[in-house]
């Protein structure tokens, strides 16, 4: 236990490190004045003040459509303020304690789905729902509430409403990718040796004193392909605002769409493959990316064994699917490809977008394309699930299991792009599986306690977990999860909490040793 929980401490050393390094930029301001110095509330500070400059651009958007504009005014003050005053009181420490960035990391989802869901609520829906639509948004699940009886479908909420929720699942994307660069190194896929395949070149003893720069470079790439994105769906003639909410929630594999029926609303195969694509680099490994683009070698997505996994299940399940599909339902076979693709592509990279309800599909297509929602797209990018360098690491660990029963004598390495893992690399990916089905088990479990059918529990407890949105039945992929008693809804907050973050993050909060050491520098709070 001492050991995985150094090990956690160290990967979030590096999110610390960034800490002090986004303290530069915004608490600096402040630091002169603070009179107590303190890491947590005054990271907190920096993020409330961060939380109200974009809460500032759905406020534009409802004066640009003649909305009401009062009810993104309280939000935007209570963030600015509160960080302002925090940032008055606690100036940044000389170092950020890991343990200190683990805090701010789990709780700091919380507070900022609870800010988030305050415009939801001054429009009229219900606190938990509120709280649902918000956290399915920073955590880039899709999964929605509205369209039920307590909350109208999606086209009769103001434009302000719709832009925020897609801008929420933008800014998770954003977040994702600065916690996978700090902390998933230890944790993530199994430790340095994972890390290190993922990143050749890079020293990870050293990459503390890089982390600043580096997570800026993912950053600028992640904003690059969104105004690509941006670019090439204004052309295909959707409108600014549908083209803005498609980019966020596509880049994000967040999900949300402006639309009822989803992509399904725009029934053009143009905009269709522009989302295709951008799933699929959305759901690719950012490390890729930074590679392919500095050293100008598109080879170098290929040398990836996770890439080329990646790749393989998107073409093994759209053939599978077009198979099944072509002549029954649909007889044309560009739409056959395209339509199998697209929702391969959206579940695969936990994305939730649909052209067409596949819940209704035949039985066997949907148990694959839930099979995909476990898995998930590529370590290292905006996706959830298991992620595809686990799922593949996992085959591996079965397959040497079973090896060493027939020779028990053999020595049998579980390798990844031609390096093999210790076992202390293989115990963190296994764990991590474990924590997944685990979790889902009780999920389901808790649902069915508090009355939701059996196969919409599980599928809800897998496409939240995975961050994946929509499931079967009345939470297909034009069904809403409005209809869900309460209790279930907090259970699938939790869920969506608990995925995003890849369970470790969070269940740490639950650990003696955390709150041990948390508490020994207690004074400081007060």
């Amino acid at each position: 236990m001492t050991s995985n929980y150094d090990k956690l401490r160290r990967g979030f050393g590096r999110l610390a490190y960034l800490f002090d390094r986004l303290d530069l930029d915004v608490g600096d301001l402040f630091n002169k004045i603070a009179r107590k110095e303190s890491a947590i509330p005054h990271i907190f500070g920096i993020l409330l003040i961060y939380m109200g400059i974009a809460l500032v651009f759905p406020y534009i958007v409802s004066m640009i459509y003649h909305e009401d504009p009062r009810p993104w005014i309280f939000p935007i003050l209570l963030s600015l303020i509160s960080g302002i005053l925090l940032l008055m009181r606690y100036r940044a420490p000389e170092n950020t304690r890991p343990t200190e960035a683990m805090f701010v990391v789990a709780t700091g989802w919380l507070a900022l789905t609870v800010l988030g869901s305050i415009p939801f609520v001054l429009h009229g829906m219900g606190i938990v729902d509120a709280l649902f639509e918000t956290m399915s948004g920073f955590t880039t699940t899709g999964s929605t509430i509205m369209g039920s009886d307590n909350a109208a479908i999606i086209e009769a909420w103001p434009n302000s409403i719709l832009f925020w929720r897609s801008f929420t699942q933008w800014l998770g994307g954003a977040g994702v990718i600065m916690i996978f660069v700090t902390i998933f190194p230890m944790l993530g896929v199994g430790g340095r040796n994972l890390f290190k395949n993922e990143f050749p070149g890079l020293d990870v003893q050293n990459f503390s004193m890089r982390i600043s720069e580096e997570a800026r470079k993912f950053h600028y790439i992640y904003i690059l392909l969104s105004v690509a994105q941006l670019g090439l769906l204004l052309l295909t003639g959707i409108g600014a605002f549908d083209s803005l909410c498609v980019m966020f929630s596509s880049m994000s594999t967040g999900g949300f769409s402006p639309h009822s029926t989803s992509i399904a609303y725009y029934a053009s195969a143009e905009v269709e493959w522009i989302i295709i694509a951008f799933m699929f680099l959305a759901g690719t490994n950012f490390y890729l990316h930074f590679q392919a683009m500095t050293t100008r070698n598109p080879k170098r997505y290929w040398k990836s064994s996770e890439f080329r996994i990646y790749v393989f299940l998107i073409l093994a399940a759209t053939a599978i699917i077009t198979f099944v599909m072509w002549g029954g339902a649909l007889h044309d076979l560009e739409t056959t490809v395209r339509i199998s693709m697209f929702q391969v592509v959206s579940v695969l990279t936990s994305t939730g977008f649909a052209t067409s309800n596949f819940a209704i599909w035949d039985k066997a297509v949907v148990f694959l394309l839930f099979a995909l929602m476990v898995i998930g797209g590529s370590t290292g990018s905006t996706a959830g699930g298991i992620k595809t360098a686990r799922f593949y690491l996992s085959r591996e660990f079965i397959a040497s299991a079973l090896h060493k029963t027939v020779h028990p004598r053999s020595v049998f390495n579980i390798k990844i792009d031609g390096r093999a893992l210790s076992q202390e690399a293989m115990s963190s990916v296994m764990a991590m599986v474990m924590c997944y089905f685990a979790t889902a088990l009780v999920a389901v479990v808790t649902l069915i306690i508090l009355g939701v059918d059996p196969a919409t529990s599980m599928s809800a407890a897998v496409a939240t977990l995975s961050n994946g949105g929509p499931g079967i039945g009345m939470i297909g992929p034009f069904g809403t999860y409005g209809l869900l008693p309460d209790p279930a809804k907090l259970v699938l907050i939790f869920t969506m909490w608990a995925g995003r973050l890849e369970f470790i993050a969070v269940l740490v909060l639950f650990t003696p040793v955390f709150w041990k050491e948390l508490m020994r520098y207690r004074e400081k709070y007060v």
